[in-house]
């Protein structure tokens, strides 16, 4: 697999999306290609910087609320 497809592919990859053996690909992929586990590493930061920061916003109001 390329850099390319693989970089295309990470979201679907982080959300459990691709086929089993698509996943393989990317997993082999990444276990030889620095640039895309920086990729990689990049997209996880960005969710759980969102998904934190949405958790922490959501737990505010309902302190708020109460």
């Amino acid at each position: 697999m390329s850099c390319r497809d693989t970089i295309h592919l990470i979201c679907w990859y982080l959300e459990g999306r691709l086929s089993p053996v698509v996943e393989t690909e990317i997993k082999r992929h990444l276990e030889g290609c620095s640039d895309c586990r920086l990729v990689l590493e990049a997209a996880v930061n960005t969710l759980d910087c969102y998904f934190v920061s949405e958790r922490a916003d959501a737990t505010s109001d309902a302190f708020r609320a109460a």
